[in-house]
C-alpha cells in the first residue's frame, strides 16, 4: 500500500541516488567549495530517506541507532573534504573525520546488539577476522605499497572495527535471512569496499586519480543509502 509516508520516503530515496550520482561525476573533476557544499547536501539526503524510512515503518525500535550513524557519516564526510579546502588542517580534518567514521559505526554496532539476538560464534568469528585485517594493515604497508606515516595506528584500528561490524552485520543477515539485514549487510560491504580505495587515494602513491575517486565515491553513497533504508523493512 502506497501511503503518503511510504511516497516520501521513495521521493528521499531517489533523490539521494540522483544528487550522490551528480556529486560523484563532479567530485572526480576536483576537491573544492561548490563540490563541498554538494557532498554535503549528499549525505544530507540519505539522512533524510533514513528518516523518512523511520515514519514510515511506523518508528521501529531502535531505528534511531543507525539515523545517529548516518550523520555522524556525514560529518565525517565534511572533514575529509575539507582537509583538500582548508590544506593546512588536514591533519586535524583527517583525524576528526577518522573519528566520525568511528563513531558512526559504533552506532550501526549498538543497533545489531540491541535489535537481534546475541550469536556467539558470529560474534567471535567477526572479532578474529577483524583482529586479522587490522594487524595486516599495520603490519604490512610496504606490501600494499601504502604509507601511513602518522595514521597508521588509526588506520588500523579503524580497519579492525569496520571489518568486524560488516562481517559480523553479513553472518547475521545469512542467518535470519531479512531484508533489512541484508540491505544493512550490503551497505557494510560496499563502505569497506569504498574505503579500500580512499586507503589508496589518501596512502598510496600516485592513486589520486578521478577513477579512483569516483569509484570511491559511488561505492560509499550506495552504502550509506543501503544502510539508511534497510529502517524501511524492519520488523
Amino acid at each position: 500500500m502506497f501511503s503518503l509516508a511510504n511516497i516520501l520516503c521513495y521521493i528521499a530515496l531517489v533523490a539521494a541516488v540522483v544528487v550522490s550520482a551528480v556529486f560523484t561525476v563532479k567530485r572526480a573533476s576536483g576537491a573544492n567549495y561548490k563540490n563541498l557544499i554538494l557532498k554535503v547536501i549528499s549525505s544530507f539526503l540519505f539522512i533524510l530517506t533514513g528518516c523518512a524510512a523511520f515514519n514510515a515503518n511506523h518508528r521501529p525500535e531502535h531505528a534511531l541507532l543507525i539515523i545517529i550513524g548516518l550523520v555522524f557519516g556525514l560529518s565525517g564526510d565534511a572533514f575529509l573534504d575539507m582537509k583538500y579546502v582548508y590544506p593546512k588542517d588536514e591533519i586535524a580534518n583527517t583525524f576528526a573525520g577518522f573519528a566520525s567514521f568511528i563513531i558512526g559505526h559504533v552506532f550501526y554496532t549498538l543497533f545489531l546488539f540491541f535489535k537481534y539476538p546475541a550469536h556467539t560464534a558470529h560474534l567471535i568469528t567477526a572479532i578474529i577476522v577483524g583482529i586479522v585485517a587490522g594487524a595486516a594493515i599495520y603490519l604490512t604497508p610496504k606490501l600494499m605499497k601504502l604509507d601511513y606515516g602518522r595514521f597508521r595506528v588509526i588506520s588500523s584500528c579503524y580497519a579492525a572495527f569496520l571489518v568486524f561490524i560488516t562481517v559480523y552485520s553479513v553472518l547475521m543477515a545469512i542467518s535470519f535471512g531479512l531484508t533489512s539485514q541484508w540491505l544493512m549487510g550490503i551497505g557494510l560491504v560496499l563502505f569497506l569496499l569504498s574505503d579500500l580505495v580512499l586507503s589508496q587515494i589518501y596512502f598510496g602513491k600516485d592513486k589520486n586519480t578521478k577513477f579512483n575517486a569516483g569509484i570511491n565515491h559511488a561505492l560509499y553513497y550506495a552504502g550509506q543509502i543501503l544502510i539508511a533504508f534497510s529502517i524501511f523493512f524492519l520488523v
